[in-house]
Parts: C-alpha cells; structure tokens; sequence
C-alpha cells in the first residue's frame, strides 16, 4: 500500500470511528414516508387479503396503511413452478408487494420468520426465533408509528387455525405492548454517536392507541358483539364492490391459488362474486368481516368503528394490567397445549375480551382420524392429588389407552393427551366430548368433523 492509499484509509477508519460532535440530522422528526394510521400484522403473503376488504374502505378514507408479514412463506407447493423453500419464498414476498400494489399500498416488510407447518403457535414461535422476530417487530411498530394494528386472532378456532396465524397476533401483541416502553430494546432508541451508525437506531417509542383481531374460522359469529363488522359485498366510493378489491389482491397469488384463479377467471362476473363471497365456510371472504378488540387505550365502544377515539396526538406508553383468573384453591382440568398458553397470555396482556369467548374447539377433522387432545390439570392446592379423569363419548368414538390416574404435586400442573377415534356423524358437524375430574368443572371440548377431504394437522 502506498503512501496516499494509507493517509486514505486511516482517514476513513477515522471518519467512521468520529464521534456526531453535535451534528444535527436533516430532520429531527420521524420520517414521515412510513406513518401509518394502520399497521396489519400478518404471518404469511396471501394471509392479508381476509382484511384486503377493509384495507380498501379505510384507504379510500385518506388513512395511510402498512404491512408487515411474520414470514415470506417460504413452505408448501407451487402450483406455478418448481421453486420451492427459499426461492419460493422470495417469489411471494413478490407475489405480496404486488397484490398490495393493487390497494396502493407499498410499505411492506418481512421479518425473518420462517413458514411453520402445523396448528401450534409456540412451535412456530420457536421455529421463528421468537426473541429476534419480536426486536424486528416492535422496530417496525416505532419506525411506522401506527395508531391501530390489525392482526390474527390469538386463539384457536376450528378452521385454517395455522399456527403461523396465532403466532403472528402474540408478536403484535407483544409489539403493541413494547414499543411504546422506553426501556424495551434500548438499542434501536439510543442517538446514534458515530458518523456511520451501525448499532444505534435513533427511534422513538412509540405507543399504539388500539389492536383488533381478525380470524379464519369456519364460522366467525362469535365474535359479534366484541367488536366491529364491515360488509364485504357494499359498493364502496369507486363503484365497485368492496369483495372485488380482495380480488384483484389474489390475482397476484399465483404459486397458492392458480387452479382456483382461472376458475373464477373464466366465470361471468355474478358468478365470480358468488364464488368468493358464498364458497364454503374457511374457503372464502368471510361476509360480514368480523374483528375483535383487543385493546383500547382511548376507551369506545367495542362494536364501534375500528377508528373511534383515535386522535392526532401520541398516546403515552401504556404498560399492560394484567388480569386475574380468579381461582384461589382446588384441583381445576383445561385444555392444555396452544390453549393452556393463550389462557395466560391474555391475562399476562390485559385482554379480557378473548378470555370472555373462550372457545374449546377443535377441526375441522374428519371421521377416521385419530385427534389428540391436550389435557392440563392444575392443583391450586397446597397437598399433592391423585386425580382421575374420565371422558363421555359419542356413540362409535374410542379414546386411546392413557393412565388412570394421575400425580399433581402442591401448586403444579400435569399435562397429558387424550387420544379419540373419530366416528363421522351422518351430516358430519360438531360432536362434543365431555372430560370430568372429580371436584372440578367438566370440560366439554367441541370437534368440527367433516365427511370428507384433508383433516388439518393437530
């Protein structure tokens, strides 16, 4: 190296290393390219057009919307091509942008989650890298400054029910939770102290103000009257109809949905609407489009517009209260596994709402399949029990051999599964299996079982 070479080069280590010494940058304000008024949280590219409906109605409102998917959907066929995994993904991560394109959105992003098989949220939470995927989030939350986020639903529903889904809403949850907390990821809130910052982030905290969710249940009315419906089939300002827009957001899902594509490309147009708002419960827009409140930190009320109370100005940070269960004492059975978890999550994060619905469902599955269910028997007590407990069956059904009975040690929980056989009812529907437990309640676990095609993993 010669002489001029090295003055440049340690001129440039130099430069780097240089401390700000009061420089100011351009603009001390937030960028404001990437306020968003709505921030939708999703786990998957496609998962957005359940709320492209939505995302319609409130873009033609003058409100600014961002998208955030948990993963590039780097799994499953291609119904296009031979891409599969990570050159899949980046096919969609395409395919995402441009259906978005349609609406007028283009502030998209991925974090760096990987599409996970399965219904179980905390394997995909692991198989995301739970920790990382949460510092990306709550990143994305302060650099958008959304004042609602739209996401899944955290709890499990007969229907799609991916765990991708439920996994994506903890991380908005806990996104909604964190970015407005001063002391949560310091690092992307400290000022930046070298010219070039590669450590530093210069971000705001930043408290949204409310979080509703969204879900692909097979049938969606028990969430009425715990927040705000919306039409899918109204005519919105253009003239057109509101399901149409979805549309044209899945015409950019080829490697998912090519078959269905050029079927509803080859019908006439009423049949076309028919097709999407009518199809099979879990296979269509959902009509109405129903949403939860999660939290409001500007008070409303439930069933009123997403919108309600939101105000120009920040909120403060607003820590989580959590709720209580309300047991003292006893011997209590549950639903273990996803369920067991969203029990305590809700109350860890204040969200009553879901805690009130409560659903103990489970499919769809169909006849002939073994399902296993998560049993979890919490002693509230100060002694250790033995416990037993029994299940009532359908007529035709068999539960697999498991223990008779069971050790709880004092104020400790044992999880076990009961394996069931599934019998087919004659028009197929929901079967109840009924699990007892001497001085608890009993607990009735509802199976949606389908004559035919694929049951989903459980």
């Amino acid at each position: 190296m010669n002489r001029v070479a090295a003055c440049l080069f340690v001129s440039v280590l130099l430069l780097t290393a240089a401390p700000l010494r009061g420089q100011a940058p351009a603009s001390r304000q937030p960028d404001d390219r990437f306020k968003a008024d709505l921030l939708l949280i999703v786990a998957h590219p496609d998962d957005d057009t359940l709320a492209g409906t939505y995302l319609a109605k409130v873009l033609e409102e003058g409100k600014r919307v961002a998208v955030v998917y948990g993963t590039s959907g780097d799994s499953g066929g291609n119904q296009l091509g031979p891409e599969r995994a990570a050159s899949l993904g980046v096919i969609r991560q395409i395919e995402g942008r441009r259906g978005l394109a349609t609406l007028g959105i283009s502030n998209v992003w991925f974090l760096s989650g990987h599409d996970t098989p399965g219904q179980d949220p905390v394997r995909s939470l692991a198989n995301w890298d739970h920790g990382r995927v949460l510092a990306e989030a709550v990143r994305l939350v302060r650099l958008t400054r959304p004042e609602v986020i739209l996401t899944w639903l955290p709890m499990q529903v007969a229907g799609e029910n991916h765990g991708d889904h439920q996994a994506a809403s903890v991380i908005a949850i806990e996104a909604f939770d964190l970015a407005g907390d001063p002391t949560a990821f310091p690092e992307q809130l400290a000022a930046p102290t070298q010219m070039f910052e590669s450590l530093l982030e210069g971000l705001r905290p930043w408290q949204p103000k409310k979080i509703y969710f969204m879900s692909d249940a097979i049938d969606t009315r028990f969430m009425d009257g715990h927040g705000p419906s919306y039409s899918v089939t109204a005519t919105s300002r253009t003239g057109a109809k509101y399901w149409e827009y979805a549309y044209h957001q899945l015409q950019s899902h080829v490697t998912q949905y090519r078959a269905e594509l050029d079927q509803l490309a080859a019908a006439d147009p009423a049949t076309r609407e028919k097709m999407v708002t009518e199809a099979p419960p879990g296979d269509a827009l959902l009509n109405p489009l129903r949403f939860i409140r999660g939290r409001s930190l500007v008070g409303g009320n439930p069933i009123g517009d997403v919108f309600e109370g939101v105000a120009a100005a920040p909120a403060a940070f607003d820590a989580p209260r959590p709720n209580r269960d309300g047991t003292t004492g006893g011997v209590a059975l549950g639903l273990g596994g996803p369920w067991a978890f969203y029990h305590r999550f809700w109350q860890a994060h204040g969200i009553a709402e879901l805690g009130a619905i409560d659903l103990h469902e489970i499919g769809p599955v169909n006849g002939g399949a073994t399902v296993r269910v998560p049993l979890i028997v919490v002693n509230h007590t100060s002694a250790t029990q033995q416990v037993s407990v029994t299940s009532r069956l359908p007529e035709g059904w068999r539960e697999q051999p498991r223990p008779a009975t069971l050790t709880v040690q004092a104020h400790d929980e044992v999880e076990f599964t009961s394996g069931l056989i599934v019998q087919t009812p004659a028009k197929g529907g929901a079967v109840d299996v009924v699990y007892e437990l001497a001085g608890a309640a009993p607990l009735t676990v509802r199976l949606v079982v389908t004559p035919g095609g694929n049951p989903l993993p459980q």
